[in-house]
């Protein structure tokens, strides 16, 4: 190739170059987790051979940025705001020998830079499964997580929810309790499942304040 060639091709190319950096990224949208009506639910449930547990909190915190076809985010529950149906247990539930709720007064899970499976579909759900930082009782652990995620555009009709555009999560996982230095004694393995599993609907607004 001649010099002038070369010359020429460069000058062709600088400009598609130039564009190129001139597209800007997707903007972000961030949907914040703070319903002031508490109708988030995050329930649990414990199955022992002679007894099942089960428990609900509806105080869910927290955020979601959706970026480039990813998300990350950090959810958060008051260990104090569980209730089992019964005020002993949710007593023994929150003191020093099980989730210690003085201590570590928050159950934390966190993910980042998911990729999304593909672009949000008014009414349809985003399935993804994927894995997830949980922090239960000080300890913190990656987690297999199923997540199915609704982006609702803002609209008359889900104005009646929340106003502004709304992020719909439904996710399940478990959280075996030992794992996260939580001991069952003796007395209890026959009455408390090895094994919470847990559940979660909880919906995200761009107008909802942290």
């Amino acid at each position: 190739m001649s010099v002038r060639s070369a010359v020429l091709m460069l000058a062709a190319l600088l400009p598609l170059a130039a564009n190129a950096q001139a597209v800007p990224a997707a903007s972000a949208q961030t949907f914040i987790f703070n319903d002031e009506l508490h109708r988030d639910t995050v329930a649990f449930m414990l199955d022992a051979p002679l007894e099942v547990i089960n428990g609900l909190s509806n105080q869910v915190k927290g955020s979601v940025v959706v970026q480039n076809g990813k998300a990350s985010g950090k959810f958060s529950v008051p260990v104090k705001s569980i209730k089992t149906g019964n005020d002993t247990r949710d007593g023994h539930l929150q003191n020093d020998r099980w989730l210690d709720a003085a201590k570590y007064p928050d159950i934390v899970f966190e993910f980042k830079d998911v990729a999304l499976p593909g672009a949000f579909e008014p009414g349809k759900a985003l399935k993804v499964q994927t894995k997830g930082k949980f922090t239960v009782h000080g300890v913190s652990r990656e987690e297999p997580v199923e997540v199915s995620a609704f982006l609702f555009k803002e609209s008359a009709e889900t104005k009646n929810r929340a106003p502004g555009d709304l992020l719909r999560v439904r996710a399940k996982f478990r959280i075996p309790l030992e794992s996260y230095g939580i001991k069952r004694t003796e007395a209890l393995i026959l009455k408390v499942g090895e094994t919470a599993e847990v559940s979660v609907d909880a919906w995200g607004s761009t107008q909802f304040k942290p």
